[in-house]
């Protein structure tokens, strides 16, 4: 027995020795033309599969099909994620194709994930290959329109596809604002049809240009958000937010709100309500106060009501006085930020003076 663990730890020790020769010499190629063996191909798929199901057992699935999901997650996937995967009636691009592993072409693969192992791809990205992590680790309920969306893409045609994020884009916008905002905001800054995302028609022009940069420098967390602004100038973001400060907000896509809500919400933020021991909301955000400051009225209820639980949770970031509004969302339990989210998104901003 001793001389067979003898001749055991002799084996090792050569192979050890020959491990550490070729790590040293370089004699193994690393060069993403050769591919990989198929055997490696098939361990490595196997391996990341098997992980992918055992992580995502026990993710909460919210519900996917609330109103302008689709649409969002269509604008996020068309921004960040066709550039390597490819969309429907378009082929791979031919940069990602070249790499290996290649980024799969989503419409052919999606049919054997489920929407929790989407989200966890989505989410952590996938190691020694070309998938990241979504960019900030605070804002999973970003990723849940793009798996909304991601759950159709294998059935979906390219006219389909093309409905969903062929924009109108006014000839009279800035570039930045057709190339980089139009598929979320619209040229209009009415947005798309989804209370996820805020109206930017008729915003303060300081908030919005300072929003941009906050995302810039990770200050204020978005996944979608964050790598758009990263790679716009100072100038671009300066136009985007002069134009979109100069649109008029309509009454477009807004959704029913419930009355009694709105009743609620009015109250709240008059402060008739002795419990609620924070200052009146129009203080900061009425149309007259300071730029830095956005304007809520007219805001959709979703959009207001998932940002006051963000400043709970601390994972909304923002800019430099972002963190006022932790005090005062701690004060609100969640059905009084739901009836004052109710109450803003009722009314209509009135224009300015100088915009008559």
């Amino acid at each position: 027995m001793k001389d067979f663990l003898k001749k055991l730890a002799l084996l090792g020790l050569v192979l050890a020795v020959i491990g550490v020769i070729v790590l040293v010499s370089g004699i193994v190629p690393v060069k993403a033309s050769s591919g990989h063996w198929p055997i490696t191909r098939w361990m490595l798929g196997f391996a990341s599969d098997r992980s992918v199901a055992f992580h995502s057992i026990g993710t909460e699935v919210p519900s996917l099909d609330e109103p302008g999901m689709l649409t969002l997650g269509a604008g996020i996937y068309q921004s960040n994620c066709k550039w390597c995967h490819g969309s429907p009636g378009s082929p791979m691009p031919p940069v990602p194709a070249a790499m290996t592993p290649a980024p799969p072409y989503l419409p052919d693969v999606l049919h054997e994930l489920d929407a929790a192992e989407m989200f966890y791809i989505v989410r952590h990205g996938i190691k020694f290959t070309g998938m990241p992590a979504w960019p900030t680790r605070q804002r999973d309920d970003e990723i849940w329109p793009l798996v909304a969306f991601l759950q159709q893409l294998n059935e979906m045609s390219d006219s389909e596809y093309r409905d969903l994020v062929d924009v109108d884009k006014d000839t009279a916008a800035p570039e930045v604002v057709v190339e980089q905002c139009a598929i979320c905001h619209a040229s209009d800054g009415m947005g798309h049809g989804t209370d996820r995302v805020p109206v930017l028609a008729g915003q303060n022009e300081v908030y919005l240009r300072e929003s941009l940069e906050a995302y810039a420098e990770g200050n204020r967390h978005s996944g979608v958000m964050e790598p758009i602004a990263a790679r716009l100038s100072k100038r671009e973001m300066s136009d985007a937010a002069k134009w979109y400060a100069g649109q008029t907000m309509t009454s477009q896509g807004r959704l029913d709100l419930n009355a009694e809500s709105i009743q609620a919400g009015q109250r709240l933020i008059s402060q008739h309500d002795d419990t609620l021991k924070v200052a009146a909301c129009s203080k900061c955000h009425g149309q007259e106060n300071d730029p830095s400051y956005p304007v809520l009225a007219g805001q959709p209820a979703e959009f207001l009501n998932r940002q006051l639980a963000l400043f709970r949770n601390r994972s909304r970031g923002g800019s430099g006085n972002g963190n006022l509004m932790h005090s005062i969302a701690d004060a609100l339990d969640e059905n009084q930020s739901q009836q004052i989210a109710s109450y803003f998104a009722s009314l209509r901003r009135e224009p300015t003076e100088s915009e008559n």
